[in-house]
């Protein structure tokens, strides 16, 4: 058996015996009413958070000590995401607030950045990672936020969860715990998983182009070199002459496929493919990619593992020509 199968058995068999990354959450909106609603019986703590990969790890570790409210739903690009009546809402009714930070919920800010409060506390994941493994966009002072795109540092925004839920749920600490440590080893399975996935790609091909820079950790981590058409936020505006320089990149490399988000629209890339056609330059576009946003429920991507298990694979057939870099699976 080949130690890339043997990695995904080791999560599927974390699955089977429920300690997999929780798929229950079904979107938002039921979550904002219940927020709305007081339930006098509920006795789980309220928790807030913004997007569905930090919803994912709250659930997983809190699990049905938690009645989470995630902000943003799935498949809306969070840098542009505007927040409504019903989020200040369950902000106000909750505990916890926990937020990537770095700028990503950008329009958020004067409901993210008012602070702690006496009762409830405003938690944003990125500062519990050494600011000397974030990186910065080369031509701006902005640090780029998509850290769960390497799997070993999302892994260590655990502790941060796992703690401040615990400064709540003081008599549930030992399965905080226990929780925690599960979700360490899923995700450690699942950063292995992707060093063999990108592997297999042959070297010169390991150049992931998509729609704007959100894979800058993920290829820091796993061997592969980055462009994207805008920059770090979709809020920017894409530079024209990033599309002539995108398109010589492809030409002299021979790389085989460029990448969508689900949460970007895609008429950058299609510029690029229609810019390489008109240098008959053969390119594709491959699989679409998710970036700033979990999956809708039954993609396989409505989860953090699902989500990043797709990218690795996609990633990795598209690049390596469409051939299967999954023997065995």
């Amino acid at each position: 058996m080949n130690s890339n199968r043997r990695h995904w058995m080791q999560l599927a068999t974390l699955s089977a015996s429920g300690a997999l990354i929780s798929g229950c959450w079904q979107g938002s909106q039921d979550a904002r009413t219940a927020a709305g609603q007081s339930n006098t019986s509920d006795d789980r703590l309220p928790v807030v958070a913004t997007t569905g990969m930090i919803a994912d790890m709250v659930r997983s570790i809190g699990r049905d000590a938690v009645r989470l409210t995630q902000l943003i739903p799935a498949g809306v690009d969070p840098h542009l995401y505007k927040p409504i009546r019903d989020d200040v809402v369950a902000i106000v009714h909750s505990k916890i607030v926990f937020y990537n930070g770095l700028k990503l919920e950008g329009r958020m800010a004067d409901v993210l950045g008012g602070g702690s409060k006496s009762d409830r506390v405003h938690v944003a994941l990125s500062d519990s990672l050494d600011p000397s493994s974030l990186i910065g966009e080369s031509s701006s002072d902005a640090i780029d936020p998509h850290i769960w795109m390497d799997v070993s540092m999302w892994s260590k925004t655990i502790g941060c969860i796992r703690d401040t839920l615990g400064r709540f749920l003081v008599h549930h600490q030992e399965r905080l715990d226990r929780a925690a440590q599960e979700l360490i080893v899923q995700l450690e399975a699942l950063d292995r998983y992707g060093l063999e996935a990108i592997e297999r790609i042959p070297k010169p091909q390991r150049i992931l182009i998509s729609s704007h820079d959100a894979f800058q950790y993920f290829g820091r981590r796993y061997g592969l070199r980055v462009e994207g058409v805008q920059g770090i936020s979709t809020a920017s505006e894409a530079g024209l002459q990033r599309i002539p320089e995108l398109i010589e990149l492809i030409g002299e490399n021979s790389v085989p496929a460029v990448f969508k988000e689900s949460s970007v629209a895609g008429k950058m890339i299609d510029a690029v493919i229609e810019g390489a056609a008109s240098r008959r330059i053969e390119l594709r576009v491959g699989k679409e990619l998710y970036s700033d946003a979990l999956g809708p429920v039954g993609s396989g991507a409505e989860t953090y593992l699902g989500m990043m298990k797709h990218n690795f694979d996609k990633v990795a057939e598209a690049l390596s020509g469409g051939r299967s870099t999954r023997s065995g699976m």
